[in-house]
């Protein structure tokens, strides 16, 4: 969530700030969590990242992007569910030097892109998706992309629909999984009832060790998953927008699914992967890892990326240890 990513941003700006320092009392409400997606702009900008706009016909895709300094192919990051593109920022940020250009994508829906102007429906969701995508990378050399649960769902159909765009996948705890009706089900009430009624629940889910400033977060979580806009893409959730098996069978390119033992959101749904997934899918099973890894550990997520663009990456050399950023 946008708090603890906040904080680990800052602990990157500053090692001396700590979580025991904790956090002025005040409750968050809609424009609170504006704030926070401003403020974390703002900070982005400050670290050189600019904020951007791809113009499509259902509407405007939000993305940040900044120059790295490396060889490794431009990466673009989507988030999950909820999330913001902002939010991967303890990832993407230590993965700057050795990239070419990091992109990170607000899907529609959420942070600062639009919904569809033409309603929210799994088909304009992914038209806006699409034609801003290609507006994104219009003279892109081919991608490392990277997707988070929502986020990889969108990843495998970018990947399956313009393969000559993208050289790498890499997926963290993908959505999308052809589950049952019932399965799904029961995901959706996860996602609308226990954000609003039992948002505590909710937050146990996503982290091992919650922090001190819990109560915020699942302020956060209730404001967040109470949009309409965000309501109203949960009415999207059918069987029939699932990923299908040929769907994965599909893909041609080196990709790592990263899914953590301690997923406790999904911690069903990647059997539907380990059977359809292409022999070629390298699987890592982080004993400690969460659903949203970038929130608790996303040093050893940017490391896994790192090393896998580098296993396929030979003309890239690289020129030191993955630290934090200054």
């Amino acid at each position: 969530m946008a708090l603890s990513s906040m904080l680990k941003y800052r602990h990157l700006k500053n090692p001396k700030i700590s979580q025991s320092q904790g956090l002025d009392p005040f409750m968050p409400t809609p424009q609170i969590s504006r704030f926070l997606q401003d403020a974390f702009r703002q900070l982005l900008k400050l670290d050189g990242y600019t904020s951007h706009y791809a113009e499509t016909p259902l509407g405007r895709l939000h993305y940040y992007q900044a120059e790295g300094s490396g060889r490794l192919p431009p990466m673009v990051f989507l988030h999950g569910l909820s999330a913001h593109a902002a939010e991967l920022a303890p990832v993407f940020r230590r993965l700057r030097r050795y990239s070419q250009r990091i992109i990170a994508v607000d899907l529609p829906v959420h942070g600062f892109s639009d919904a569809p102007n033409t309603g929210i429906f799994d088909e304009t969701m992914s038209e806006l998706f699409y034609h801003g995508m290609n507006q994104i990378l219009e003279k892109s050399p081919p991608i490392l992309i990277f997707g988070n649960s929502l986020g990889g769902l969108g990843a495998i159909r970018y990947t399956n629909r313009h393969p000559d765009k993208v050289r790498l996948l890499v997926l963290s705890s993908p959505g999308g999984a052809g589950i049952t009706g019932e399965q799904l089900h029961q995901l959706g009430e996860i996602f609308s009832h226990h954000t609003q009624f039992k948002p505590g629940s909710f937050v146990e889910r996503l982290y091992n060790k919650p922090p001190l400033y819990r109560w915020m977060i699942e302020q956060e979580v209730r404001v967040r998953f109470a949009r309409p806009e965000l309501r109203e893409l949960l009415k999207q959730f059918h069987t029939d927008h699932l990923l299908q098996p040929e769907e994965l069978q599909q893909i041609q390119q080196p990709t790592l699914l990263i899914w953590g033992k301690q997923d406790r959101l999904l911690e069903n749904h990647l059997d539907f992967f380990k059977t359809h997934m292409p022999e070629h899918v390298k699987l890592h099973e982080p004993a400690h890892f969460t659903h949203c890894p970038y929130m608790e550990t996303p040093q050893e997520l940017a490391q896994k990326i790192l090393h896998f663009a580098l296993l396929h990456c030979p003309e890239a050399t690289r020129t030191g240890p993955l630290t934090a950023p200054h």
